[in-house]
């Protein structure tokens, strides 16, 4: 398996971050789920910890089970569209965003 992340480190000003979140939520991340191959979705926002705020925001998490399903994802229309979606939340980010793909190894772990 495949995982490619989006890794949003930096922040969204507190009087942004309302519409930030549901734009992500009801918007974003419905068009994403519409990749073609996709067999996993996922995002993770960061939280406050060891009196901290976190460094990432959130990442974003996409599953597929082979390179083959990935690539033909990132060529697909709807990953253009999902992209140009980008003009509409990512302004109100500050910060950098990384992307990485990643290979899954699966570790088993006892019940």
């Amino acid at each position: 398996m495949f995982v490619l992340c989006a890794h949003y480190l930096g922040s969204v000003p507190d009087d942004k971050r309302t519409a930030f979140d549901e734009h992500i939520e009801n918007i974003h991340m419905p068009l994403v789920a519409k990749y073609p191959g996709l067999v996993s979705l996922r995002y993770l926002k960061g939280v406050r910890w060891n009196d901290a705020e976190p460094p990432y925001l959130l990442t974003f998490e996409l599953g597929f089970k082979t390179r083959d399903d990935l690539d033909n994802a990132l060529e697909s229309e709807v990953r253009y569209t999902a992209r140009d979606d980008l003009s509409n939340f990512a302004p109100m980010f500050h910060g950098d965003i990384r992307h990485v793909l990643y290979e899954v190894i699966d570790i088993a772990v006892r019940e």
